[in-house]
């Protein structure tokens, strides 16, 4: 039976459901561990049994009427990595050092080809159409595919992208916080680190939202480049052993 492309963010393509079992962050299919990490550092801070009961019976009651979203696959978004591969680079770039246009299909230096080093087994047509409809890039009259940004920031008609990221975001942050306290092995101690001020002038904030959002992207697309280049390309045998690792950065404000 034939049809046409599979755009829609929440589909799982055949050749994504073949790749290797990563042990990957998902918060939207991994809540009820990450819940159970969140009870127990709770727990440890002192919060009773009682008090956690009456407040989740509350918040339940509370948001009983709450619609669900269709969640993107973990798969979609991985996609960010094209912008990142697609910068960074040679075969991409121009004399400049600049993105170039690519042109949809080809062995080489094309958008198929840049889909295919980046996020292998995805579909380069659905890679570009999701990237299409967030605006994160454009296709000329001469049908070559240009870059418009430089990260995938979903916009805000996008809801279920921001609910992922910060489900991820969380499960990875509760994650963190549970191995550290529960690790007997030093070595096994991951990097905790927090920068706040206590007495800064709200006044500021757009002027410190706009500083984050340009070191963060900086930050992130050098993390992003240096962990591509060390990952398995193939694996081989059962004992291969792949993993799901890295960092995120988030701004947060007191009220």
């Amino acid at each position: 039976m034939k049809g046409g492309p599979r755009t829609r963010e929440t589909t799982q393509t055949a050749a994504a459901c073949r790749r290797p079992l990563v042990k990957r962050i998902d918060g939207a299919r991994h809540w009820p561990r990450t819940l159970d990490q969140l009870v127990w550092l709770l727990l440890r801070a002192g919060v009773t049994t009682d008090q956690l009961t009456q407040a989740l019976g509350a918040s339940l009651r509370r948001h009983r009427k709450t619609r669900a979203l269709a969640m993107p696959s973990p798969e979609v978004m991985e996609y960010g990595r094209v912008l990142t591969y697609w910068q960074h680079e040679p075969a991409y770039l121009d004399e400049r050092g600049r993105p170039r246009s690519l042109s949809p299909k080809g062995r080489s230096a094309s958008f198929a080809s840049l889909v295919r080093q980046s996020v292998p087994n995805a579909h380069a047509s659905e890679v570009l159409a999701v990237l299409l409809r967030h605006g994160l890039v454009s296709i000329a009259r001469t049908g070559r595919v240009r870059l418009l940004a430089a990260a995938f920031l979903p916009r805000r008609k996008q809801r279920a992208q921001f609910i992922a990221y910060t489900l991820s975001s969380l499960e990875a942050i509760i994650d963190t916080c549970y191995t550290n306290l529960t690790t007997r092995d030093p070595k096994n101690l991951i990097t905790q680190r927090t920068a706040l001020a206590e007495r800064f002038d709200m006044t500021r904030i757009p002027e410190y939202n706009a500083f984050l959002r340009d070191s963060a992207e900086a930050f992130l697309v050098k993390h992003d480049a240096w962990l591509k280049r060390r990952e398995i390309k193939h694996t081989t045998g059962p004992r291969s052993r792949i993993g799901y690792v890295g960092v995120g950065i988030f701004g947060f404000k007191g009220r």
